[in-house]
C-alpha cells in the first residue's frame, strides 16, 4: 500500500514482488511452525499411533493454550507496532522541520512577516476593551 506511493512507476512490480517475498519468508512460513510448537507444549494427554509413537494430542490445557496463543500473537505484533510508532515519530519530525524551514530573507516561513500580520492573528479576548485589542493600529 505505502510502497505504491514511494516507488517510481517503473519499479512498482519489483517492489510488490519483493514485498510479497519478504512477507512470506518472515511471516507466512515460520508463523505456523511457532504456533504449532507452542500449542504442542500445552498438551496434557498425547495419543499413540499403531506403531507406538506419539500421535495427536487428545487433551489441551485450555488456560495455558489461551495464554500461549494470545501471548505469541502479542509478541509477534509488538515489535511491528514499535517500529511503526518509531517511523511515525521520525516522519513527523521530518515534515515539521521541512514546513518551518527558513526563507531567503532570514525569517521563518510560518512566522508573520510584519507587525500588521501579527495583529491580524491576535484574538479578541472577552472582557477586554477595544483599545487593548486594537493596540497595533
Amino acid at each position: 500500500p505505502l510502497s505504491f506511493r514511494c516507488v517510481h512507476p517503473e519499479l512498482k512490480s519489483l517492489a510488490v514482488g519483493l514485498y510479497t517475498l519478504i512477507m512470506r519468508m518472515l511471516a507466512g512460513i515460520p508463523a505456523p511452525v511457532y504456533f504449532g510448537a507452542l500449542i504442542d507444549k500445552t498438551c496434557l494427554k498425547w495419543g499413540s499411533t499403531s506403531c507406538g509413537q506419539r500421535g495427536a494430542c487428545r487433551l489441551y490445557d485450555s488456560s495455558a493454550y489461551r495464554y500461549v496463543y494470545l501471548g505469541l500473537s502479542a509478541v509477534l505484533r509488538g515489535p511491528s507496532y514499535l517500529i511503526a510508532i518509531l517511523f511515525f515519530i521520525l516522519i513527523k519530525k521530518h515534515f515539521q522541520n521541512k514546513n518551518s524551514r527558513p526563507i531567503e530573507n532570514g525569517g521563518r516561513e510560518d512566522a508573520p512577516m510584519n507587525k500588521e500580520d501579527n495583529c491580524k492573528v491576535k484574538e479578541r479576548l472577552p472582557g477586554s476593551s477595544d483599545a487593548e485589542n486594537e493596540s497595533c493600529i
